[in-house]
């Protein structure tokens, strides 16, 4: 009997993890299905698998850049306010073995017509970016602001036409609000919590908070 201890513990692992990972596909396929109605209800065009396109067409935001094994699916596309909206799931993977995590995000992606955003991101910042501060890392900070300089990384290169593009109101905005993600550069922007995928019944919600930022940096109709 104790010879067949390990087989006993490895069978029940296994069976352990085989459970999690068809709680993992029933949880998805139902995210998809809940997602497609939601796409039905705005009106808006839905892409389960993503476009690899679409994908590579945001290849220079800060999000894009980090990790691998990168998906986009669960793409929904279509009009709202006179803007192109796209809403999607966005996953990437950072390091390997036990050190191995994935994040999964939702993100609202805007492109509209008559600005042109300075590229920039931000996100909000953690002691590895402060740290990187000391040795010279940039962070775009505001004298007017602290809290939104003590909560918020800044970074971009054109750093005078960000300066402007970070009027009162907008940093007033951010400093209120803290944990926000947005990233910016010619005529698209990007909303986003980082490690955070809403649920299908918050995806409206999710959308509206970020026209509500988008309305920060280009004027609405």
């Amino acid at each position: 009997m104790e010879i067949l201890i390990p087989f006993a513990v490895v069978g029940g692992v296994l069976l352990i993890v085989a459970a999690a990972a068809y709680s993992a596909h029933v949880a998805e396929k139902k995210r998809i299905e809940s997602l497609r109605q939601v796409a039905q209800d705005l009106g808006f065009d839905f892409e389960p698998k993503g476009d690899a396109a679409f994908l590579q067409s945001l290849g220079l935001f800060h999000l894009f850049s980090q990790g691998h094994s990168k998906a986009l699916s669960n793409l929904l596309r279509g009009k709202a306010q006179d803007l192109e909206v796209a809403i999607f799931d966005y996953r990437y993977v950072t390091g390997s073995g036990k050190h191995r995590h994935t994040w999964n995000h939702s993100v609202v992606c805007f492109r509209f017509g008559g600005t042109n955003l300075p590229a920039f991101s931000l996100r909000p910042e953690n002691i590895s970016h402060k740290i990187g501060a000391w040795f010279g890392s940039q962070d775009i900070d505001f004298e007017s602001h602290p809290g939104f300089s003590r909560r918020y990384l800044l970074r971009g290169n054109q750093e005078k036409a960000i300066r402007e593009l970070f009027n009162t109101a907008v940093l007033d905005f951010y400093e209120a609000k803290p944990g926000l993600c947005t990233e910016g550069g010619g005529d698209m922007l990007l909303f986003y919590r980082s490690g955070v995928r809403a649920k299908p019944e918050a995806i409206r919600a999710f959308m509206e908070e970020g026209f509500q930022v988008l309305g920060l940096f280009h004027p609405l109709g």
